[in-house]
């Protein structure tokens, strides 16, 4: 009977010592049942990790529950929760500041940046990347890592490595790449058809294919010949190792760099400017003023030594007997033929056999070495009555 009589008041006794209990699954209170005094700046990273620790005293939607602090709303948190937003789980890793994993997100599609960061909008809208990320009241443009209404680095000569033109580039470069807060890509790629992403890997958006006009980056120099020799059509990087699209020195006084195969065996190949030097298909020798010319039939000192250590050399056999008689390189050899005398100026080897280039009226036994003027010479060359028969080259 007696038991009846407290069981309301073992009931209550009951149920302040279950409100009183530990929730294990809520945060640490102080001794004044707040949070500490950091929560503010950490409680993001702590609802990242374990939202249900929240939802059980802030409710499931998080709106108050039994501590009446409603997430979205609550007055003095509209500074934390932009726009009346409340916590979200983020698509990403906390903290993303390595520019290597939020760069490489950010290339792939920056509208996935957009939806949290900058300003909302499709292509052209010229966002700014500046809604307030905790500490950083203006956001990614406070970080010191991006320029005002700038999402990537300036300059940013790797921008061809965009994995999405038209999300990532299109939102400040204009829907058709005309401009905005980004200038149009026609600035640089003077030769981009309006409304056309340049291409990664080709260069005729600035370039000419060869090269034909006055000035940068389409200045036409020597361009048109040297592309036109086998092995070399096509192959810029023949003379701008390295300084392609994408590449550290591309659009700099730096972009000429040669190729190992065709430096010379006594030197590096380089460019001052003007004149190349230590070309292997220069004979190492100091190059006519590019844009300047070279007259392939007749100036064959410019390329060819005596007794040089370049494969180009004349080195071999009578060359310098013949010709301190007088005798001129083309009095022998026809160099009409440029697929022959050009076979492949792409290496530091001579593939062309020099007496492949013999004129009709001379033949050359390889096996024996020797020469004969096999039919009389035309009137003038200087060999005429020289020797008859078969003479050792060596």
């Amino acid at each position: 009977m007696h038991l009846f009589r407290y069981l309301p008041l073992l009931i209550c006794i009951s149920l302040v010592s279950g409100c009183g209990k530990i929730n294990e699954n809520a945060p640490a209170l102080g001794s004044t049942a707040k949070h500490p005094i950091d929560w503010i700046s950490a409680h993001r990273g702590e609802y990242i990790k374990s939202p249900d620790q929240c939802r059980s005293c802030h409710g499931n939607e998080l709106t108050g529950g039994i501590t009446k602090i409603d997430c979205f709303n609550q007055a003095g948190l509209s500074q934390c929760h932009a726009d009346g937003h409340g916590p979200r789980p983020t698509g990403h890793s906390l903290p993303f500041k390595d520019p290597a994993l939020h760069g490489t997100l950010a290339k792939k599609d920056l509208l996935f940046c957009q939806a949290c960061h900058g300003d909302s909008g499709g292509a052209g809208s010229n966002p700014s990347f500046n809604i307030s990320i905790g500490s950083l009241p203006t956001g990614c443009e406070a970080s010191g890592c991006h320029l005002v209404t700038m999402a990537h680095p300036k300059p940013w000569k790797s921008h061809g490595s965009s994995g999405n033109f038209v999300n990532a580039c299109a939102l400040c470069h204009g829907s058709a790449f005309g401009g905005g807060h980004g200038p149009a890509c026609s600035s640089c790629h003077k030769l981009l058809v309006a409304g056309i992403i340049p291409v990664f890997g080709q260069c005729v958006s600035c370039h000419g294919n060869p090269p034909n006009g006055l000035a940068a980056p389409n200045r036409a120099g020597s361009h048109a010949v040297h592309l036109a020799l086998t092995g070399v059509s096509g192959n810029c990087s023949v003379c701008h190792n390295g300084g392609g699209s994408g590449g550290v020195n591309h659009g700099s006084a730096l972009t000429t760099a040669f190729a190992a195969n065709i430096t010379t065996n006594s030197g590096t190949a380089s460019f001052n400017g003007t004149s190349c030097a230590n070309i292997s298909c220069h004979g190492g020798q100091t190059t006519p003023i590019w844009g300047g010319s070279l007259t392939v039939l007749s100036n064959c000192t410019k390329c060819h030594q005596s007794g040089a250590s370049e494969y180009t050399g004349y080195y071999s056999g009578q060359h310098t007997k013949h010709l301190n008689t007088g005798i001129a390189c083309t009095d022998c050899h026809d160099m009409s033929n440029t697929s022959a005398h050009f076979g492949n100026v792409t290496t530091k080897l001579f593939e062309t056999q020099p007496y492949s280039t013999l004129r009709s009226y001379l033949s050359y036994n390889q096996s024996a070495q020797s020469c004969t003027v096999s039919n009389p010479p035309p009137q003038g060359v200087q060999f005429t009555g020289c020797h008859s028969g078969s003479k050792n080259w060596k």
